[in-house]
């Protein structure tokens, strides 16, 4: 086994030093995400209209994560997917694979095999620079919808909150 092969269940760190994000170059806040496979592809978060988009966009921010902390191959990668996404959602191991060959179509990741010395050949990923500028849109992407949702929930709960004044509707209980 190479000294750069991944070791099973290890613990990864931030601020590693095979961070592939901290070594590529970050593209201009709102451009476009350009694939490194072609001149016309490209790809640009959105979390769409149903609750598949909003699943797949959890799952590619975590795969993205994943590989800006070190490469990996399907087993790890599902299992800190599944830890980084906990309970929000069922993660089904064949959705991470479909995930990553369409982020490895766009040229987002690249996938090499690599020997094993316990087992057969595995497919190991690891994260191209496009695949870095992918995630910081996807940042950028969530922390908006986490703020859209902070202020509905905030709403809601002062929809909860008994009034000073004589209910008039709604769920407000009167004093």
């Amino acid at each position: 086994m190479n000294a750069g092969a991944p070791r099973g269940r290890q613990r990864r760190h931030r601020g590693r030093s095979d961070n592939a994000c901290s070594q590529a170059s970050a593209a201009a806040p709102g451009s476009p995400v350009a694939a490194d496979s072609g001149p016309t592809t490209s790809v640009e978060p959105s979390l769409g209209t149903g609750p598949g988009e909003y699943k797949r966009s959890l799952i590619e921010t975590a795969l993205l994560i994943t590989l800006s902390e070190a490469k990996g191959h399907g087993y790890a990668l599902v299992e800190r997917v599944e830890q980084l996404v906990g309970d929000q959602l069922y993660v089904d191991p064949g959705s991470i694979y479909r995930i990553l060959r369409s982020l490895e179509e766009a040229g987002m990741i690249a996938s090499s095999w690599e020997t094993s010395a316990a087992g057969p050949l595995r497919r190991t990923y690891t994260l191209q620079p496009s695949g870095c500028r992918l995630l910081k849109a996807w940042a950028d992407v969530l922390a908006e919808r986490g703020q859209a949702l902070v202020r509905l929930s905030n709403l809601a709960r002062e929809q909860l909150t008994p009034p000073s004044a004589p209910a008039t509707g709604g769920c407000r209980e009167p004093v």
